[in-house]
């Protein structure tokens, strides 16, 4: 056997000796480096390919599923977050109604109330439960339970983080169904008729395309809050975890006056510029989820914004994540 081995060996490597010699020949000295490179970049690829999905699907992910799913079954349970969901669905549907205190414009009240009411109460959700995720386990002491098991603190976070948002989600989810089924009914009334004058104004055309995108960056920055949410828990109480949360959001939808503020063409002084500038550049950009002008003024959103803004929410979720991780890995439980 170990013979055979030997002369695998030995004939594999007069192969890649010929193979190199044909290409060195064929294609010249810089050219058969850069065909190298690539081979050997594949070989790689291949090989993580191949090797990735199991590490990936057997040891990694298991504990994190585990966590994930606990957490958004224990979720649930929570009353709070079944009142939060109530009464939004009682503001949605009652959308219908309060759309007609301001006659000739019920179709913008009716979006306004609609959207409106989706990702504000999908803020509180996922704020308040977002922070107590992890101070529940920490007050409890079952942190240390879970910790103990072969559960590392990354796939304890990732996982509370994953049955979080699935939970956040679950419930925006019911409130956007909500809200397109009352747009769907109430919306035809007003085809194409402007709220001043009565010509045509809105285009049904792309209106509940536009709706369904608005909703799709929604659920981009509510993972944003979660993790925010999650991220903050490591390193404070809930109660101060919720406050910082909420100014995060809240400055961050500033972040265009920051910017403004930090001109040097408005007289901005030097300090101004780095100390303003800074927090424009480092804080999330909550203001890009909210499609609600672009809507009420006919604009077609066009998916490339859709997809723009989705990957922006996608990095600010790695990075805060990464940045909960880093405390939470530093914190004594």
């Amino acid at each position: 056997m170990g013979r055979h081995s030997i002369a695998s060996d030995l004939y594999m490597i007069i192969i890649l000796a010929v193979l190199g010699a044909l290409i060195w020949y064929a294609f010249g000295p810089v050219q058969s480096v850069h065909i190298t490179l690539g081979v050997l970049a594949l070989l790689a690829v291949v090989s993580l390919v191949r090797n990735w999905p199991t590490y990936f699907f057997t040891r990694l992910m298991p504990p994190i599923w585990r966590v994930a799913r606990a957490t958004f079954h224990e979720s649930w349970r929570r009353r709070f977050l079944n009142g939060i969901l109530i009464f939004a669905l009682l503001i949605i549907m009652s959308s219908w109604v309060l759309a007609y205190l301001q006659p000739g414009a019920e179709l913008k009240m009716l979006i306004d109330i609609g959207l409106g009411s989706t990702r504000f109460f999908g803020l509180l959700i996922a704020i308040f439960l977002g922070t107590r995720l992890m101070a529940d386990e920490i007050e409890r002491r079952t942190i240390h339970t879970l910790l103990a098991k072969p559960v590392s603190r990354a796939q304890f976070l990732f996982g509370k983080f994953l049955g979080g948002y699935a939970t956040v989600l679950a419930n925006v989810l019911v409130m956007s169904l909500c809200f397109y089924i009352v747009f769907a009914i109430k919306a035809p009334q007003f085809r194409n008729i402007d709220p001043d004058t009565g010509t045509t104004a809105y285009q049904m055309d792309f209106m509940y395309g536009n709706i369904a995108k608005a909703l799709g960056l929604t659920f981009c920055e509510l993972a944003v809050l979660v993790a925010l949410a999650v991220a903050a828990s490591t390193v404070f109480s809930w109660i101060f975890a919720a406050i910082f949360s909420f100014f995060i959001y809240f400055v961050g939808q500033m972040s265009d006056f920051f910017r403004d503020l930090s001109d040097p063409d408005r007289g901005a002084s030097k300090v101004a510029q780095i100390l303003l500038g800074t927090i424009y550049r480092v804080l999330p950009h909550f203001e890009i989820f909210d499609m609600r002008e672009a809507i009420l003024k006919d604009q077609l959103v066009p998916y490339t914004t859709l997809t723009k803004h989705g990957l922006q929410g996608l990095m600010y979720v790695v990075i805060i994540m990464l940045i909960g991780y880093l405390c939470f890995n530093e914190r004594e439980v």
